[in-house]
């Protein structure tokens, strides 16, 4: 299924490339964000079911690490394309190309095959209660986004190649830090998720201070960490509490609550700025605004001490984290 949809995805962006009246390309990108939607879900049951019997953390950390290391290659690739050719025809062109490649190299993937099994009461109650908390976590996660890019720009002004430089950082970072962090999941996972949600508290209390690029580029070093666990810990966990043969369909829940939760936040840091903010009073704004989203990233991490959990082996371990 995933191989299908990739193929879908690499018809989308060449047709992208070859007509891009403005009409057009609104219909073909959220066609493109769609499909990948599909695609994103395809691989989740893949790697689902692969990670069965093994060290799913260790497992999932090499899976991790691997798309890190393509999304700095995609990362330079791109730089150096629009440095040359700086047209996004040639940008679609190459996604196109490379979803076309991917859809091949799925050709030959064999799938594991896993026994279905439904889910309990207790299991459904279970990831019900993830949900929730995610759900309240992302508001808070998703509030302080528009305020990074507000100090990245308006603050701290950096340039575009100081920008991308801090995303080279960023990636390269997560690279160094997955396969550590695969372990550590294995050797206890809730607390890997507990941890991952409050080690983003930092963000915002640094933000509010900076003021030149460097520190940018020292916070994206610990980003790598953070990333790091967010790739391994919630997707070990999920898989962990989700029946085998349906994690597919668990993970596009957890991402659309996830998706849907962050967006929301977004747009109530962007509405609140608005309101309080004036030219003179700007980081003051984001000050008191950085100070919520600390605030509330801390007490909506707190509530993933009490999420039950169902490890691989099936002992039922409750209550706060040891």
């Amino acid at each position: 299924m995933a191989g299908l949809f990739s193929v879908g995805a690499g018809a989308l962006w060449l047709a992208t490339a070859a007509f891009q009246a403005p009409a057009f390309l609104a219909i073909s990108f959220t066609a493109i964000t769609l499909v990948l939607g599909f695609y994103a879900a395809g691989w989740t049951a893949i790697l689902g079911e692969a990670s069965e019997g093994r060290e799913r953390g260790t497992f999932l950390g090499s899976f991790a690490r691997l798309t890190s290391a393509g999304a700095l290659g995609a990362l330079v690739l791109t730089t150096a394309i629009t440095f040359y050719y700086p047209s996004y025809t040639v940008l679609y062109i190459v996604s196109g190309a490379l979803f076309l490649l991917s859809a091949l190299v799925l050709r030959g993937t064999h799938e594991q095959k896993v026994a279905k099994t439904e889910i309990t009461r207790a299991g459904a109650a279970t990831l019900k209660r993830f949900y929730v908390v995610t759900g309240v976590y992302g508001l808070f996660w998703g509030f302080a986004w528009p305020l990074f890019t507000i100090t990245v720009v308006k603050v701290v002004g950096m340039s575009l190649f100081q920008y991308s430089a801090s995303q080279v950082i960023a990636v390269g970072a997560t690279i160094a830090f997955q396969p550590l962090v695969g372990r550590l999941v294995d050797r206890d996972r809730k607390g890997w998720v507990f941890w991952g949600r409050m080690a983003l508290v930092v963000y915002p209390l640094a933000y509010m201070f900076f003021s030149t690029a460097w520190e940018v580029y020292a916070i994206n070093i610990f980003s790598g960490f953070t990333n790091a666990i967010f790739n391994v810990a919630f997707v070990a966990y999920l898989y962990d509490i989700s029946p085998a043969g349906h994690r597919g369909r668990y993970n596009a829940e957890f991402n659309l609550v996830t998706g849907v939760s962050t967006m929301a936040g977004s747009l109530l840091a962007a509405l609140a700025l608005t309101i309080i903010s004036t030219p003179s009073t700007l980081w003051v704004s984001l000050a008191y605004l950085y100070l919520i989203a600390a605030a509330g990233r801390g007490i909506a991490a707190l509530l993933h001490l009490r999420l039950p959990y169902e490890g691989q082996q099936g002992a039922i371990k409750q209550g706060f984290y040891r």
